[in-house]
């Protein structure tokens, strides 16, 4: 299909659903007319969305986030924000360590159906942690927000294998007193194919030439639960929240390597667990519209485990059969504090966030009978971070003007401890974070601007740090770098909104220059390593347009691009190029109970480092039909029409051409059935708060 069909059928099918069943669901209701854009209010620059909102059903995290607008992302779960992968992921507002070092698994394995909403925040003011030097994505785990007994239980199943079912539910205790809890699994098919091509060059002589296949199946599975309270008595108000989150899966790869003088066949078998237990505590009194003070505290605790059993079969120069094994074991505990107040128009507050990790990984050689420790290929290694944290901020509303002012600063101890050698790499940094934000809405006019501006920081995660060779997968061997210097960004937007009863259109202009940018790295002898960059900087224009022509049909589309520049060392050698995006919105009321939705995406060429990403698109299709006088639904979901979920990466230096090819079985036809209890019907709304 060529580009411009492509193109015509997005504009057509680009989508985000927005139903108008009489059904009803925990978080979101189904129900809904139009799709409501909300005028810019004070300092929110926040766009979110209900999973719940979207014909979407049997979708993983990472298919949601293909809606938002300036947000691409690819089969591996990889996410780049206006241009950038810098993002820190929150767990119902709070940072955690289970997002940072293998987030992309989880973004393709964490089921949308546990998720009550998603927050996107380009620009958070400063009362939250500086971290991530695009912006903040938030997960609000899914909680009944009504005051009556509530519920919904649900259940799915697809194509090779898959299975999904959940129930969450909520009541009040008292008058004053609520009470959630949730429970999610779904269980996933991945066939997944990688081909590498691969040729070294010196002085523009070929020196080497390999080819790498690989192909494995799993069937990842994904349990979350929840369990929350509230109590509000007078002017005080009580929260109290346990969450967990589990993920594991048992994957067999095929491994076929080709190189001048070389062949090796490799079997692995690898396993894989991720989880994280999180309690929150929450107390606030609020003395009047004036005065209010606030404390929270969270913990949360994050293991890692991961353990791989090869067999090496050398076909080539000399046949031999090489076995062992390799093993990850990681443990993160975090702590965090905050203290705050507001007096009349100032908020000022403390936040201390501390960090411990460990991570032991060991290496077994089969010899003369039994598996043996390679010493030289173990190691351990630990991380300890500490971010204390000042905060003052402004805020006034005068007619149809609002000012935001804030100051952050914060003081960063880190030291990663490198236990084979007995060394102690320790990094002590202050940094301040101003932020702006100057605002005029006129709603009686529909008349919206906004111009804002923070500096962000993104510190370095644990596996950017470790400077021990990963060679955990046969096709790539990872190396970190403990002395990473943590990159600073500033960002700047310039918003318009005008919205009417059937039309809404919003235009950005943003610009992001960031220093000592940190960058992943293939070297020559293949190894992927992490450097600090001299500068970097992107500027772009985002578009986001509603119409709902008739009565039964809504339209939104999306589309950004950016040009975006890299300049790796002071020497003033640059990398430059511009970049696109599209997503948007078509569905169809087709009875008062019948909703169809298309949806799609498509992302240009994206430039990086070394090379590039290249161009790629995705369709889908889902219906949902309200039964049970609106208490159930049934739903049938179809993912990846024509087959185009893959990515192509290319590297490209003097000495170096590296061709990747990675695809999946990702065409799924997802049927489900829900039931929802004592919900009340109301017009659902996809908030985009800009």
């Amino acid at each position: 299909m060529k580009i411009y069909y492509q193109i015509i059928l997005l504009i057509f099918c680009n989508t985000l659903f927005i139903q108008a069943n009489s059904t009803d669901s925990i978080v979101a209701q189904k129900h809904l007319k139009t799709i409501t854009v909300s005028q810019i209010r004070n300092k929110n620059n926040t766009i979110s969305i209900s999973p719940d909102s979207l014909v979407q059903y049997g979708n993983s995290l990472n298919d949601i986030l293909s809606f938002f607008p300036s947000l691409e992302n690819d089969m591996e779960g990889n996410i780049r924000l206006r241009g950038s992968d810098k993002i820190t992921f929150l767990i119902n507002g709070k940072p955690t360590s289970f997002l940072g070092n293998y987030r992309s698994e989880i973004m393709i394995q964490l089921p949308a159906s546990a998720i009550g909403e998603i927050k996107v925040n380009h620009i958070p003011d400063v009362s939250q942690q500086a971290e991530g030097s695009t912006g903040t994505i938030d997960l609000i785990l899914k909680k009944s927000q009504q005051n009556i007994p509530s519920g919904q239980v649900y259940l799915g199943t697809a194509n090779s294998d898959r299975y999904m079912a959940g129930a969450h539910f909520g009541t009040p205790l008292s008058p004053h007193w609520k009470f959630n809890a949730g429970i999610d699994y779904k269980r996933e098919y991945r066939k997944r194919t990688f081909l590498n091509t691969i040729t070294s060059r010196e002085n523009n002589i070929v020196t080497n030439e390999q080819i790498q296949d690989n192909s494995a199946i799993a069937h990842p599975q994904t349990i979350v639960g929840s369990l929350g309270s509230e109590l509000n008595r007078n002017k005080h108000t009580f929260k109290a929240d346990f969450s967990f989150i589990q993920m594991w899966f048992d994957r067999i790869g095929n491994i076929h390597n080709t190189e001048t003088k070389k062949e090796m066949k490799v079997i692995r078998d690898n396993e894989q667990a991720n989880r994280q237990y999180s309690a929150a505590t929450f107390y606030q009194y609020t003395h009047n519209d004036q005065i209010s003070f606030f404390t929270d505290f969270n913990y949360r605790h994050t293991t890692y485990d991961e353990n791989n059993d090869y067999q090496r079969n050398v076909l080539r120069p000399k046949p031999n059969l090489i076995q062992d094994k390799f093993f990850i074991d990681q443990k993160n505990d975090e702590y965090e504090l905050s203290l705050a107040g507001k007096i009349g128009t100032f908020k000022t507050g403390y936040n201390t966030w501390i960090t411990t990790s460990t991570n032991a990984n060991r290496k077994e050689i089969y010899d003369n009978g039994f598996y043996a420790e390679a010493q030289e290929a173990s190691f351990n290694m630990d991380l300890n971070r500490q971010i204390h944290s000042l905060f003052l901020q402004y805020e006034k509303q005068w007619q149809k003007w609002f000012i935001y002012a804030g100051i952050r600063g914060e003081y960063t101890h880190q030291s990663v401890y490198l236990a084979k050698d007995n060394n102690r790499i320790k990094q002590d940094y202050w940094n301040l974070f101003p932020a702006f934000q100057l605002s005029y809405n006129n709603q009686r006019s529909g008349h919206s601007w906004q111009l804002s501006y923070r500096q962000r920081i993104n510190r370095p995660v644990f596996s950017e740090l470790n400077p021990f060779l990963d060679q955990s997968d046969p096709q790539e061997t990872i190396q970190g770098n403990p002395y990473l210097k943590p990159e600073i960004s500033h960002n700047t937007a310039l918003s318009y909104h005008y919205t009417n009863r059937t039309f809404t259109f919003t235009p950005t202009l943003f610009y992001r220059n960031k220093k000592q940018t940190i960058a992943q790295i293939t070297q020559e002898d293949m190894v992927v390593t992490y450097k600090n960059l001299y500068h970097s900087q992107s500027a772009g224009a985002e578009l986001g347009i509603y119409i709902s022509p008739v009565k039964w049909m809504d339209i939104r589309i999306n589309g950004t691009v950016y040009y975006d520049e890299i300049q790796a060392d002071k020497k003033g050698n640059k990398r430059n190029d511009w970049a696109w995006n599209t997503n948007g919105i078509v569905s169809f009321r087709l009875t008062p109970t019948t909703t169809l939705q298309c949806n799609g995406n498509y992302i240009s060429d994206l430039q990086t480092v070394q090379g590039k990403i290249e161009s790629r698109y995705r369709i889908d299709t889902g219906i949902r039909q309200s039964i049970l006088s609106g208490k159930g639904e049934v739903t049938l979901q179809i993912n990846d029409w024509f087959g185009s979920v893959k990515e192509i990466t290319v590297i490209d230096t003097p000495t170096l051409y590296k061709r990747t090819e990675k695809s999946r079985d990702n065409r799924t036809v997802w049927l489900g059935f829900a039931w929802n209890f004592n919900i009340n019907k109301q017009n659902n709304k996809l908030n985009l708060t800009l």
